[in-house]
């Protein structure tokens, strides 16, 4: 546990000195890449991504990530993947500015709406393709719908990132105590929330993901069972550069008559397993960085 003092010099030393710096750097790059055509600010970032980012300490990260899920894949092929998931990171920040502009000139195809253009739901999404199309999914559903989010570290750039997202037409809920408030008041005034189910939480409980028990979000699964709402998964995927298609799923399917505790593990698990299903599909598309497997990777 770091010394009371430590902690708080370093506190005020993010906050006046760390953040602002770095929102200084960061804040003209975004503006930069926003005046950009979306295709030309997609395919800079990624070439951009694909020649720095194996120089990092994040390439060795994600090799031992991708030997979890891939143990039988060659040397060969690793790297390979390797750097197409690194291009492909680098394409989704460069498409960020450029998200409503994408859809409006006909890049994202949709499938499934439909399943959430009424009554309450539960979406859960992944960190695939370009995410940031799943903050547009209850708005192209003619809903109001409410996310889950995680704040940036810096709270300069927290802030900005909830401003650019003001016209997904949805409320935004600070993962936490404030999250589970909006997020039941949302369900229970019959509307839909979403949130993405392939990131560590400490907090969460232990499921197999790829066959290492792993702490895992079941929000989802506690949501469903209280209220009786029915959950959807939410997939995208990339395609041809920068085309993409968002598909709301059929309905998960789960045992009824278990007790509590079963049933919201054995929900969550569905969840993992649909995700880890997306993830062999298109290994390139997921964010293989984040610590997902938490002492493991």
């Amino acid at each position: 546990m770091p010394d009371p003092l430590s902690f708080r010099i370093k506190k005020q030393f993010d906050r006046y000195v760390h953040d602002p710096i770095a929102a200084i750097i960061a804040i003209p790059l975004f503006l930069i890449l926003k005046f950009l055509p979306y295709k030309f600010s997609s395919y800079m970032c990624g070439a951009l991504m694909y020649l720095i980012a194996p120089l990092t300490s994040y390439n060795k990260r994600v090799k031992k990530h991708l030997k979890i899920v891939f143990p039988n894949k060659s040397r060969k092929d690793i790297n390979k993947l390797t750097l197409q998931q690194w291009f492909m990171l680098g394409q989704t920040i460069g498409e960020m500015p450029h998200i409503n502009n994408l859809i409006k000139s006909g890049n994202l195809e949709t499938e499934g709406l439909e399943r959430i253009k009424k009554g309450p739901a539960i979406l859960v999404g992944a960190h695939m393709g370009n995410w940031e199309f799943l903050l547009r999914v209850g708005d192209l559903a003619g809903r109001r719908a409410g996310y889950v989010f995680r704040p940036i570290n810096n709270w300069i750039l927290n802030k900005i990132q909830i401003y650019r997202n003001k016209d997904a037409n949805a409320d935004f809920y600070k993962k936490g105590r404030l999250a589970a408030i909006g997020m039941a008041s949302k369900l229970k005034n019959g509307e839909v929330v979403g949130l993405t189910g392939d990131q560590l939480l400490r907090e969460g409980i232990m499921v197999p993901f790829f066959g290492i028990d792993t702490p895992t979000p079941q929000a989802a699964a506690v949501m469903a069972l209280k209220w009786n709402v029915p959950i959807y998964m939410v997939r995208v995927e990339r395609f041809k550069g920068i085309k993409f298609k968002l598909s709301v799923e059929d309905k998960l399917k789960f045992p009824k008559n278990l007790d509590k505790d079963k049933a919201i593990y054995e929900i969550t698990r569905l969840i993992s397993k649909r995700i880890e299903e997306w993830i062999i599909d298109r290994p390139e598309q997921w964010l293989w960085a984040h610590r997902r497997w938490g002492k493991w990777g």
